[in-house]
């Protein structure tokens, strides 16, 4: 009787459907241990799953990753590789992947994303071509207009388009994330339109960008590094609109408050605050300081490196120490070749 009685459970969960008896994990930002539930549904807004019997709904700006129960196991493991910045390493592992041993579309979304993810990656950072990077976010677009990924996707299409200095597509894309529900999109969206204008010299436009997003951000519960990166944005404004002072003020207020996790921006801080300094006469030393930060402790951001590398460049030039600003402009060029600063 307990025989038949364990067969029949066994058979009845065979005709489940996999998102319901399936192991599925939700990695979520900023915490260590993953989620584990029953996915039922995925969309750009929202994923909702089933965990102790209970329905429950994340929405997607929270969300890391998501690892699927029936995806090949060799996938997590270049999704480590991607989040750790091991772009070509998981690019290769891809390559290795059987295609015909995929069935469910999510997991085909997360191989083509992944793909595009790290080619972009590469670009941006200055090993790579931008041009089809972008092909690549597109086409991913393009084809999961409802992936999780669907936000994050659209605001990497509007970075390869910045490095392309094409601007006001770059800004067609950020418009994605301002259309969102979310206010964490939205501000996200008022950052990223804030650092294109920047790039384009648009002060007042990106200033008016960053005002906007902060204001939004101190109003609402987005995360902190939300906030944070709004500040910088605005700091970066006044060091080309003849408030350095302010900027570098602002720029250490954010200093005092991240985490020591945020190491991106960290860099970014201190970038900001070595353009505020190079603003402002008899500062150099200052300057060659902050972009000394982001050589030495916050270098694994390709594209504030090389900003900060070619500071430290014309800054040592500046201080007649030639052999020092040799082997930052040697080091950027080797590291970053076809990255806008190497070119400069």
């Amino acid at each position: 009787m307990r025989t038949s009685r364990i067969a029949a459970l066994v058979c009845c969960s065979l005709f489940l459907p996999a998102s319901l008896r399936a192991d599925d994990t939700i990695k979520k930002v900023g915490e260590s241990s993953p989620l584990k539930c029953s996915i039922s549904s995925i969309n750009k807004n929202e994923v909702q799953y089933t965990k102790s019997g209970k329905d429950e709904t994340v929405p997607t700006y929270e969300i890391e990753s998501i690892r699927l129960t029936d995806e090949p196991p060799q996938l997590n493991l270049i999704r480590n590789q991607v989040n750790n910045g091991a772009y070509e390493n998981a690019l290769k592992a891809l390559d290795r992947l059987n295609p015909d041993s995929i069935e469910r579309a999510e997991v085909k979304a997360e191989v083509q994303y992944l793909r595009a993810y790290a080619h972009a990656r590469l670009a941006l950072g200055g090993s790579g071509d931008v041009a089809e990077a972008g092909r690549q976010v597109k086409a991913f677009i393009d084809a999961h207009p409802d992936s999780y990924h669907f936000y994050g996707a659209n605001e990497l299409a509007g970075d390869l388009l910045v490095a392309l200095g094409k601007y006001d597509a770059a800004t067609n894309f950020y418009k994605a994330l301002a259309a969102a529900p979310a206010d964490a999109y939205k501000i996200r969206a008022g950052i990223d339109t804030g650092r294109a204008k920047l790039a384009e010299k648009k002060y007042p436009d990106a200033l008016k960008e960053f005002d906007t997003a902060l204001g939004l951000a101190e109003k609402g519960k987005s995360p902190e590094a939300q906030k944070l990166s709004a500040m910088l944005g605005k700091a970066s404004c006044l060091a080309q609109t003849g408030q350095p002072e302010e900027g570098v003020k602002l720029a250490e207020t954010v200093i005092a408050k991240l985490p020591a996790e945020e190491v991106d921006l960290h860099a970014w801080a201190y970038v900001v605050q070595g353009n505020c300094y190079r603003q402002m006469p008899d500062r150099t030393k200052q300057a060659l300081l902050a972009f000394l930060h982001v050589d030495v402790l916050y270098f694994s951001n390709p594209q504030l490196h090389a900003e900060a590398l070619w500071n430290l460049a014309s800054l040592w030039q500046d201080l007649k120490k030639s052999d020092r600003a040799s082997q930052a402009s040697s080091l950027l060029k080797e590291r970053y070749p076809n990255s806008t600063w190497a070119k400069m």
